[in-house]
């Protein structure tokens, strides 16, 4: 038995819902759709779900406890990626599933996925890369260093076979996503993603495939190796750095990351990063996606406000109030429930300490890239840094900056609740 899964919060669940109609356009496998967050119950009845979806918090195994911990300190895309190992559990253990895959909700499958489902039968995980061509000098859309930092390997697909090599890997992998999925450079992980460079030290070649094949998960950091070839209403990929052409294969799905889903139902490409414009042979693909987000009427679901992004009292929570109870939690510091707001709460230690985000607008939305007048502050910080190396010198400057870098984390920031947390720097 065969099952494709993928994990959303509930304002995806349209796109979710195009990723589904390309599924079952292209394999027989069941398709289920697995929310993160929760629907007010009672408006539950009135999205008339199928039941092919499904609600994590019903059917994994978590204690209430720890899901709200999880739940609490990550952050939507973290949390999203937490509960992957367990969901594929879920689907070995209770649904009795042999092949489970995992896509992400903004893939798009564009021809069958047999080839998947029949290399599992020789092998227990398959991977794909994110990138399968040496090229010098580097001449990507992303500096290829990247690639240090988000991993080898891209975990918006996964596909496992059930077997004693898959249990082992989903008990240590859900065990290391338990406190450490977060998307944090500086200790080395990216969600649930980067775990995954240690595979191929874990297990022998039999247990685990690594799949080059290019027309699998083409994304926005390997358009500079993939070409697209439309050739009787079917589209291929080639190598655009090695240029051997009898090598090209089926695009089978394509991964739109970082993309304006909205903006691409209205015709309009745009993306978070890049323009993209350089690939005149990706529009095809994109039309194609175009076409299938407006039939797919995603905006029925965009206004849903993720669950977990609030105290229990519709006060914003901010990435900062998660990084300090989790530098917190970790020091054995009991909480309780975070999400609460009564008078012994964490809210509460919060909002005594001022350190409550009451704008209607998230903290954690402002960028440099929407931050009105930012050239501005950014020339002020540099002449206020200036003065500083002018008055301490350039010596104390260096260290100083160094010690900043440290300083600066988010975790490290719990002196501001009580002195007596700031002893140490984590």
């Amino acid at each position: 038995m065969q099952a494709i899964f993928t994990i959303i919060t509930k304002n995806y669940l349209g796109l979710a819902m195009v990723l589904e109609k390309s599924v079952k356009a292209n394999s027989t496998a069941n398709f289920y759709i697995i929310v993160a967050d929760e629907l007010d119950e009672e408006n539950k009845p009135n999205y008339n779900l199928n039941t092919n979806v499904l609600f994590a918090k019903d059917i994994l195994n978590y204690t209430t406890d720890v899901w709200n911990d999880l739940s609490f300190k990550y952050s939507l895309v973290e949390f999203c990626t937490a509960i992957k190992p367990s969901c594929f559990q879920y689907f070995f253990d209770e649904k009795k599933y042999d092949k489970v895959v995992y896509l992400d909700p903004d893939v798009f499958v564009f021809n069958p996925l047999a080839s998947i489902f029949d290399a599992l039968e020789t092998t227990s995980i398959l991977l794909t890369p994110h990138i399968v061509t040496m090229q010098t000098p580097f001449k990507g859309d992303y500096p290829d260093h990247l690639f240090l930092l988000n991993g080898t390997f891209n975990l918006g697909f996964i596909g496992l076979k059930k077997s004693d090599t898959t249990n082992s890997l989903l008990v240590w992998w859900q065990n290391r996503l338990l406190n450490d999925c977060f998307a944090d450079n500086e200790k080395g992980t990216l969600t649930d993603q980067k775990w995954m460079n240690l595979l191929p030290a874990f297990f022998e070649p039999n247990e685990l495939t690594i799949l080059k094949n290019i027309g699998l998960n083409l994304a926005p950091w390997n358009y500079f190796e993939r070409e697209i070839v439309e050739e009787n209403n079917c589209f291929y990929v080639s190598n655009r750095v090695t240029k051997i052409i009898k090598n090209r294969s089926p695009l089978i799905f394509v991964h739109f990351s970082g993309y304006n889903y909205k903006s691409f139902s209205n015709n309009t490409i745009e993306h978070t990063n890049q323009n993209f414009t350089s690939y005149p042979d990706l529009q095809p693909i994109f039309k194609c996606y175009a076409n299938a987000l407006k039939e797919g009427n995603i905006e029925q679901y965009m206004h849903e406000t993720y669950t977990y992004n609030h105290f229990e009292n519709g006060v914003n929570i901010i990435g900062l109030h998660r990084r300090i109870y989790r530098s917190l939690a970790n020091d054995g510091i009991a909480l309780g429930n975070p999400f609460l707001t009564n008078e012994n709460s964490f809210f509460n230690t919060l909002k005594a300490k001022k350190l409550i985000d009451y704008a209607k607008t998230s903290a954690d939305n402002v960028s440099n890239k929407n931050l009105p007048a930012f050239e501005n502050k950014l020339k002020l910080v540099y002449t206020l840094f200036r003065l500083l190396k002018f008055i301490i010198g350039v010596r104390k400057y260096s260290m100083f900056i160094r010690f900043l870098k440290r300083f600066a984390k988010e975790e490290n920031q719990t002196f501001l609740i009580d002195k007596s947390f700031g002893k140490k720097l984590k």
